[in-house]
């Protein structure tokens, strides 16, 4: 049965645990689609109510397996609904990054994107607002700067972000200002990033090698340029120090990059029980626990510390976002 009006409060799946930071709300949900969907409802609730204020408006997507159980709620509510139909054909799309590959590599975001997103949804979008970012042009450094203006031009309205292993936000490594002037930039991935990216695309990526270590990416004063929503959807539990790490105290710090997302005035977590078992711990305790150390050294065990142990890895990143914890 098609649905004329987007019905958010009968059909938005209720979370098993809220918790706050600050004014940013976190949403616990029983499993990956139960998130995905109420990002998808969330959305889509506000694109259309956009596209009938001012005739367009504008979404900008992370493009990762975080972001899967939305593509499939969205898509599916797109099938279902005519309101969200038409307001597709007046949606501009953005990408939050990408390599330097030609778009129909199968590594590359643009192939991603196209492949489980746009493609699903192709008879009812424009061709012409789905801007995607050049990135294997001639003078890539001058592409992404032009798609950083373009950006800034049409907002963003609204943004499905997640949170990468150590932090990151699109591609905005641990360390960099989070400050400055809104653009798209050059990053070189960090090892942790390319493990992260061998996690999530194990048929392209068999070792840390074969991940392409220079990217583009909107920074975080870009990303907080959003003008309506950001959702954030964290359904792994290999993000669960990372989830602890932005979200666990008030503090922002570069060295986790997500962390910035307090100090956007309209923005939701939605993560999953498996996701947030040691921000849910933390929350109830009022500290990290020796036990719950050691099992989030694990999520990093495989990854280049600098000399650190992965247990004094965790602390070290617990202690510079000030959330307590009883070392092992």
């Amino acid at each position: 049965m098609q649905k004329d009006r987007l019905d958010i409060e009968s059909a938005a799946p209720e979370p098993v645990a809220e918790l706050r930071v600050g004014a940013l709300p976190i949403l616990v949900y029983r499993s990956a689609e139960d998130m995905g969907l109420a990002t998808a409802l969330g959305i889509a609730a506000e694109q259309t109510r956009l596209v009938e204020t001012h005739g367009r408006t504008s979404l900008m997507l992370m493009a990762a397996p975080s972001a899967f159980p939305f593509y499939r709620a969205y898509i599916s509510l797109a099938r279902e609904s005519p309101e969200l139909r038409r307001a597709l054909q007046r949606t501009h799309f953005f990408q939050f990054d990408d390599y330097a590959l030609p778009a129909d590599h199968p590594a590359s975001f643009r192939f991603l994107l196209a492949r489980h997103f746009f493609a699903p949804l192709g008879e009812w979008t424009d061709p012409d607002a789905i801007h995607l970012l050049p990135a294997d042009g001639a003078d890539p450094d001058a592409a992404a700067r032009d798609y950083g203006r373009l950006v800034i031009e049409h907002g963003p309205d609204l943004q499905v972000k997640g949170v990468g292993e150590n932090g990151h936000w699109g591609y905005h490594e641990p360390g960099i200002p989070l400050d400055g002037e809104p653009a798209f930039i050059k990053v070189r991935l960090s090892a942790a990033n390319a493990v992260q990216q061998m996690r999530d695309h194990p048929g392209l990526f068999a070792t840390p090698d074969a991940v392409p270590r220079d990217a583009y990416t909107a920074n975080v004063p870009l990303f907080l340029r959003t003008r309506v929503l950001i959702e954030d959807n964290v359904p792994q539990p290999s993000k669960a120090l990372a989830l602890l790490a932005a979200y666990g105290s008030d503090r922002v710090d570069s060295c986790v990059p997500s962390s910035a997302l307090k100090r956007h005035g309209r923005a939701a977590v939605r993560t999953t029980d498996t996701a947030a078992w040691a921000l849910r711990e933390y929350r109830d305790r009022g500290f990290v626990s020796a036990g719950a150390i050691e099992r989030l050294a694990e999520i990093v065990r495989n990854t280049d510390l600098g000399g650190a142990t992965p247990a004094e890895h965790v602390a070290r990143i617990l202690d510079a976002m000030d959330i307590a914890a009883k070392r092992p």
